[in-house]
């Protein structure tokens, strides 16, 4: 008997030794769902919580090629909107794009950061938490059942 047929059937015999660790992984998956989010959108959250409401304009498109590593490129039309913050105006270059340019000196609404102006976005009230909400909110959830299974696993078991 190979070690692998060994083990799967030591595993198979026992499926509460599985049971019992399989807290670890949904810690380890958790984590990362977290830390992606964080990373996604830490500006976001950032602005949601803090941020600023001004009126702007969207006053170009810029076009972005995204290339695949199968088949042909995408292009996204990313919209470059303009406010005024104390007499002074200020450009950015917006994290949601489109597939087609839309109209120019379309009126929009703009979440910047008081302190630093240039740190904005089109406020846009559901998708100001896409994608890195949901990402989190999973990622929390396991974190979550991994603690409880932690906690099971450490529990003597009734014979």
């Amino acid at each position: 008997m190979t070690f692998r047929e060994d083990l799967v059937s030591r595993l198979a015999s026992n499926p509460g030794k599985i049971l019992r660790y399989i807290w670890v992984p949904q810690v380890l998956a958790g984590l990362f769902l977290i830390g992606l989010a964080y990373f996604m959108g830490n500006t976001h959250f950032h602005l949601i919580r803090e941020g600023v409401r001004a009126p702007g304009r969207i006053v170009a498109y810029k076009q972005e090629n995204f290339g695949r590593s199968s088949g042909p490129s995408s292009t996204t039309f990313m919209p470059i909107v303009e406010f005024q913050v104390n007499d002074r105006s200020i450009q950015f270059k917006d994290w949601m794009g489109s597939n087609s340019t839309g109209a120019i000196y379309n009126p929009v609404t703009v979440l910047h950061d008081p302190a630093n102006p240039t740190v904005a976005m089109i406020d846009r009230p559901v998708w100001n938490w896409i994608p890195w909400a949901p990402t989190f909110a999973v990622g929390l959830f396991l974190v979550l059942v991994a603690i409880k299974g932690f906690f099971q696993s450490r529990r003597p078991v009734a014979t």
